[in-house]
């Protein structure tokens, strides 16, 4: 039973034209636009849907504001879709819509979708770089392309109690066989798809004091230059940014984070580690630093 990828988001939203125009510079391809939704989609055919907050066929949050309602969960078969189900079904309510696709909701009460995966292979350009004796390019200047335009949805994020956060981790890890990347006791829990090899595709963030809450999604950028042609688009056009440009410790990825009117915050990263079978999960008391490097103020989101 394979889970290979965030597939979509849904979100629901109050203002659906500055959300429109935030996404749009964000570097996502509109698919359909008008004023209670909007579709938008990633190289690699992930969705990112946006409805109007008071849409009644919106699962319910506890959050006020927009927020993301459901994340979307990629599956390889068929079978795995069927399977996942007949699980979940024996604990919990469990519906299905007229593409085939299974909604529910964890055990700390987070909307999700299972569906069948449907990649594109978004092939991507490999960054020319020169690095002492390793030379990629001769004779040729790197004047990289300005224009940014994510991958792939990467990873979200949830913000959880830290009462029963271990509990909340173990549904992913049991249930839909997520894949154990790293845990801090005072921070949270990295996991993996299983059917992925990047460090994380879902982090459940806690802190004291913390309660439940969309924390951020993030998009995954092929280089440097176009993490910081990204970020630096944005903030020309009034997104205002909230942790970066850095390096962190646990996925040791570059990032970089702009507060996110559709709900939470929105992350361009780059260079994430990737794991197979042959990877031991790190533990901590206490995580290791929130970055190696960065620039800007030191605020760790959530």
């Amino acid at each position: 039973m394979t889970i290979k990828r965030v597939e979509g988001i849904i979100y629901g939203v109050e203002d659906m034209p500055l959300c429109i125009e935030f996404l749009d510079n964000w570097g996502l391809e509109k698919i359909e636009t008008g004023s209670t939704g909007a579709e938008f989609k990633t190289p690699e055919n992930q969705t990112i849907s946006l409805r109007l907050k008071t849409d009644p066929a919106l699962p319910p949050t506890n959050e006020e504001g927009s927020t993301a309602r459901e994340i979307t969960w990629g599956v390889d078969t068929k079978e795995a879709l069927n399977q996942l189900g007949n699980d979940l079904i024996s604990d919990r309510e469990v519906t299905d819509d007229s593409s085939g696709g299974l909604h529910t909701r964890d055990d700390s009460g987070n909307y999700f979708a299972l569906r069948m995966a449907d990649i594109t292979d978004a092939k991507q350009p490999e960054p020319q770089m020169n690095f002492h004796e390793r030379v990629a390019r001769t004779n040729e200047r790197h004047w990289p392309d300005e224009k940014v335009r994510p991958i792939r949805i990467g990873h979200v994020v949830y913000s959880l109690p830290e009462e029963g956060n271990w509990e909340a981790a173990q549904f992913y890890l049991e249930r839909l066989n997520f894949r154990l990347s790293d845990r801090s006791t005072d921070g949270g829990t990295f996991m993996r798809c299983d059917g992925s090899t990047f460090h994380h595709s879902l982090f459940l963030f806690h802190r004291r004091g913390t309660h439940r809450y969309f924390n951020h999604i993030a998009f995954e950028l092929n280089s440097f230059d176009q993490m910081m042609f990204g970020g630096t688009h944005m903030r020309a056009h009034g997104a205002v940014s909230v942790s970066g440009p850095g390096r962190h410790s646990l996925g040791s990825n570059w990032f970089w984070y702009f507060n996110n009117p559709c709900g939470g915050d929105i992350e361009y990263f780059a260079d994430m580690d990737r794991l197979d079978e042959n990877w031991k999960p790190g533990f901590w008391d206490e995580a290791p630093p929130y970055a190696r490097w960065m620039l800007g103020n030191d605020v760790l989101t959530g």
